[in-house]
């Protein structure tokens, strides 16, 4: 099935296979891997190593918003805990405040 696809463009084969573009699929392990981090589900990675709380006084939405903080290098800009943070404070109530990491995939 995958050969009949060889001459297509990549959103056709896509959609007749149908899966997310790559950056989708990179995001959505990178929120899955931050929601077990946060949640303390990760054993071996510790959430102060990684990322911080922000403020409460700022504040806006679900309770678990991320701080960004200054990155002043290429590599710091692109380090995991500066990347998913964006993501991660736009998130819906709803997701964030899953309980079990199955129903925060299905989200």
């Amino acid at each position: 099935m995958v050969n009949k696809l060889s001459h297509r463009p990549y959103e056709a084969k896509l959609t007749e296979l149908d899966l997310f573009p790559l950056n989708c699929r990179r995001l959505s392990g990178a929120l899955i891997q931050t929601y077990r981090i946060v949640r303390g589900h990760e054993f071996d990675l510790k959430f102060d190593n990684f990322l911080e709380l922000a403020g409460k006084e700022h504040l806006q939405g679900h309770p678990f918003i991320l701080q960004r903080n200054l990155a002043h290098t290429d590599v710091r800009k692109n380090a995991f805990s500066q990347k998913v943070v964006g993501a991660w404070n736009i998130l819906p109530d709803e997701v964030s405040f899953q309980k079990l990491l199955k129903h925060f995939n299905a989200t």
